[in-house]
């Protein structure tokens, strides 16, 4: 018998829901994460998405044998843009189809333009419990590289908004190492995203991806990345600030309040099953014993013909040996501040003990890694 059968009961029981919506007003110059413009030029069917979000939704959730969906994230994309219905739809399918916990994190990221922010009451009302906002600078001029679609006043705005509406449970994305930029001035934007009063701040330092306007400015020298030494200064400076502040850094780029971390995330890190719906959402679960990944159809209306005639939109589906997925699974746990427990390991490998694996070893030995007891 394979070791994947042997742990099946251990990964149906419980789940997490990724939920992409990949439309957004404009494009910013350094994404290349799956995304299409929606503006008065490329309406959106809103009622077609809708409808192939619940059908693909119970679809996967009888392929997965979830019973139990303890977070949902709906990311993307701009998942404000959508409307609170598809939401509220989404989670009653959850309901029906397995059990939502009573107590289910159920996070919608937003970016901070003023139509977005007046949707956040309608949002919380169809049952998001916690807001990611999408700040990412709190200078105007870099908000304008960036092409991002908001200014830092609306941003003030939402926030204080998110507030009153999530106290305690909104977060603020900021990113560091954009052009030009210094210790100096970090600091002082590091200082107002503090002020702000948010339990959970996640710091991103700006990658160059192949293919983004960025990229192609980059390499014609249009504009200047901060050297990895100073950008390294401003991640260092942002642990010692954040900490002051009461903020602890439990995963790379990701700090919190005590009891304000990201259960979705954790669920990610920690290796447990979740399912992705939406155009180029990922899964893994378990599916006949065996440990599956999937990914879904990249284009909005080729994944909606895909899910009308199939009732899901995968692209393609491959079972994952079970040293592939501890694999994977140990390189996401390595992220966190609490690294790869024996919880996590025995999940995988129950025949061979996690200390036995790292403990006496080179990297060991050299401080690269600290093996205890958990």
């Amino acid at each position: 018998m394979k070791l994947g059968r042997i742990l099946c009961y251990k990964w149906t029981e419980k789940g997490t829901v990724y939920v992409h919506w990949p439309y957004c007003s404009q494009l910013c110059t350094y994404c290349n994460f799956n995304k299409y413009i929606s503006n008065h030029r490329s309406s959106v069917d809103h009622t077609g998405m809708t409808k192939c979000l619940v059908k693909e939704l119970t679809s996967l959730i009888k392929l997965s044998g979830i019973g139990t969906v303890t977070s949902v994230y709906f990311g993307g994309g701009t998942p404000s843009l959508a409307k609170p219905e598809t939401i509220q739809a989404v989670l009653n399918t959850i309901r029906e189809q397995a059990c939502l916990t009573e107590n289910a994190e159920v996070t919608l990221e937003a970016n901070p333009t003023s139509a977005q922010t007046e949707k956040l009451r309608t949002f919380k009302t169809a049952g998001v419990t916690r807001l990611s906002v999408g700040v990412q600078s709190f200078l105007d001029e870099d908000l304008k590289l960036m092409n991002r679609d908001h200014s830092v006043a609306e941003s003030e705005h939402c926030l204080k908004v998110a507030q009153k509406l999530f106290p305690d449970r909104f977060n603020i994305d900021v990113i560091f190492g954009r052009p030009h930029q210094t210790l100096s001035s970090w600091v002082k934007e590091l200082r107002k995203a503090i002020g702000v009063g948010s339990k959970h701040v996640s710091l991103y330092q700006l990658t160059v991806e192949r293919g983004t306007p960025l990229a192609r400015a980059v390499n014609r020298n249009e504009v200047v990345l901060p050297p990895s030494d100073a950008v390294a200064e401003m991640y260092e400076a942002s642990i010692e600030m954040l900490n002051e502040g009461g903020l602890k850094r439990y995963e790379i780029s990701n700090f919190s309040a005590a009891g304000c971390e990201s259960q979705h995330n954790l669920a990610y890190w920690k290796g447990s099953n979740y399912v992705g719906i939406g155009p180029g959402a990922h899964s893994r679960f378990l599916h006949s014993g065996e440990f599956v990944a999937s990914v879904n159809t990249l284009e909005p209306n080729a994944w909606m013909n895909k899910v009308k005639a199939n009732g899901h939109g995968l692209q393609r589906m491959r079972h994952m040996e079970n040293r592939e997925r501890l694999e994977e699974v140990v390189a996401m746990s390595m992220r966190t501040v609490e690294g790869v427990t024996n919880e996590i390991w025995e999940r995988f490998e129950p025949r061979l003990p996690l200390q036995h694996v790292f403990s006496d070893h080179w990297l060991t030995s050299t401080g690269h890694t600290v093996v205890d007891k958990q």
